[in-house]
């Protein structure tokens, strides 16, 4: 089997050391991740990063509430009984399986900054399979820096300042790669299985890891083993997917939908890959870049003269191909989070050039290695700083009702960010939540109309008068204002509160003011009003 070129005493390192510093770089990245953490602001931010953070967040505490007392009821009675108390529970729009991994772990250690621990973990774990990974078909040098590099890159660090599934994903599509690579080596049901049950795994974390449709077909052409293709084995990589993933994916469609952008399939197409293009050197930096394509085209060089890749090599190409289709090809947004599970082949491919120019002085393969790591990060965008703060306060300073007390209602009138931020702060912060003694409505449902993308918004009143009464049917007791929008983007129901509630001091009194601050230096403040 043709591979990579390599020093010897590196290439065929065995099973057992390779395993070992696997384990001791988990330990380095995950103590590196920590230290980012408390550093750079996630530890002490409130769940407003990103419109999305706070759905996952609160859909996450509600898996871990179902475990622990609502397991007796009906999952759908529950899960309806929460959303009507805390409306930011998201499973539908998103897949399950990311809930069920952070509800076991809200089990142990119940609190938001725990699910920032998870984070840091789900990173350090990324960074050491790709070191697995890669030690199989390179030195020791090259998957090591590789390993380090996909910690120290502002895409990674990002995720792990956020609750999001996108770490998740990228180590279940690199898993389900790697059991690929054990099909092309060792063709049989068992390995078949073992990716089947890994991609539906991937699946059922996030929809773009259907980006791993394509890597059994891909996969196995660029490894010279297209015959594989007429053997049932081969085939039954699909059962799984069709079977667990499938009937998910066919009820959410139209739930997801929603999420998509509405504009022509070419007009995206051409967007996205203006988009990509622009934030691949941001993401990786220029020197990276380059070693990136200068890798990819050794891959090529070498499948030409081999007449097929490594079965490593051809897998991790495969996977990025899959990518690439999805990130360029389905409707779902701009964003260089879903360049997640593309990191490992991009990786792979940068420390493969690196590679090849340390051939010229072998001595010197390591201190190569930490050249182009520090290049990396000398490049790349300044390291993502988190400074979301004011939100959790205001619900603090609002006294949330104690269990088995009245039900309480709350309105809160922001963007998603804002609207999220207050839920999964009161959430967190209630000691029983089911059956809830709040209720949270947000504005942008109950006094206007629009779909997931805040496409077609009405609203449901035509006054002040007709607002205020609608107040008073929902049983509002403490409005939530967030005045830290910018006045551009602040919605026809947010400016009416302003103007309703400010003129009916007696009626609704302006309780406090609690300063805010937003992602990238804006600040603001939100004005809590109290029913007199």
């Amino acid at each position: 089997m043709p591979t990579l070129p390599a020093d010897s005493s590196e290439a065929s390192l065995p099973t057992a050391c390779r395993r070992r510093w696997t384990w001791v770089l988990f330990a380095l990245l995950l103590a590196f991740q920590l230290i980012f953490q408390a550093g750079h602001g996630a530890q002490q931010s409130d769940l407003g990063g990103d419109p999305d953070e706070a759905a996952h967040a609160v859909t996450s505490l509600m898996l871990r509430d179902f475990y622990a007392v609502g397991w007796k009821q009906s999952p759908m009675a529950f899960a309806k009984a929460y959303y009507t108390a805390f409306p930011k529970v998201a499973l539908g729009h998103y897949p399950p399986a990311y809930y069920l991994l952070t509800g076991l772990w809200l089990l142990m250690v119940p609190s938001i900054k725990g699910l920032f621990l998870l984070q840091s973990g789900l990173a350090a774990g990324l960074g050491a399979l790709i070191y697995r990974y890669s030690s199989r078909v390179l030195p020791m040098s090259a998957a090591c820096a590789a390993a380090v590099l996909s910690s120290i890159l502002p895409l990674t660090l990002k995720q792990t300042q956020f609750v999001m599934s996108d770490l998740l994903v990228a180590i279940l599509c690199l898993l389900a790669a790697a059991a690929w690579v054990a099909y092309l080596q060792r063709p049989g049901y068992k390995h078949a299985l073992g990716f089947g049950l890994l991609a539906a795994a991937a699946i059922l974390t996030k929809g773009s890891a259907l980006a791993l449709c394509l890597v059994p077909p891909v996969a196995t052409l660029l490894s010279g083993r297209w015959r594989l293709i007429l053997t049932p084995s081969w085939w039954l990589a699909a059962v799984p997917v069709g079977v667990l993933a499938g009937p998910w994916m066919l009820y959410s469609t139209r739930i997801t939908a929603e999420g998509m952008i509405h504009q022509p399939w070419a007009e995206y197409v051409q967007e996205s890959f203006i988009f990509y293009a622009r934030a691949l050197p941001q993401s990786l930096g220029w020197p990276l870049l380059i070693l990136v394509v200068i890798g990819l085209a050794r891959w090529s060089l070498l499948g030409l003269r081999h007449k097929g890749l490594p079965p490593g090599v051809a897998a991790a190409l495969a996977l990025l191909t899959g990518v690439a289709c999805i990130c360029l090809c389905i409707p779902a947004g701009y964003s260089t989070r879903y360049l997640m599970p593309a990191l490992a082949p991009l990786l792979m491919a940068a420390v493969t050039a690196a590679q090849v120019l340390s051939c010229l002085s072998p001595r010197f393969r390591w201190q190569l290695m930490v050249v182009i790591v520090a290049a990396a990060f000398a490049f790349t965008a300044p390291w993502p700083q988190k400074n979301v703060q004011g939100f959790s306060q205001a619900v603090m300073r609002s006294d949330l009702p104690e269990a088995g007390s009245t039900l309480t209602r709350w309105l809160v009138a922001s963007d998603p960010r804002g609207e999220g931020a207050i839920i999964a702060s009161a959430a967190f912060g209630l000691v029983q939540r089911s059956p809830s003694p709040l209720q949270i409505l947000r504005g942008s449902k109950e006094l206007a109309k629009s779909d997931w993308m805040g496409r077609g918004y009405t609203t449901d009143f035509t006054d002040d008068a007709m607002l205020l009464k609608k107040l008073d049917e929902l049983k509002v007791q403490r409005v939530f204002l967030d005045l830290s929008v910018p006045e551009a983007l602040r919605t026809a129901h947010e400016k009416g509160l302003e103007r309703a509630l400010s003129a009916q001091p007696t009626q609704w009194q302006l309780d406090f003011e609690q300063p805010i601050t937003r992602l990238l230096g804006e600040t603001g403040v939100l004005r809590v009003y109290r029913r007199l």
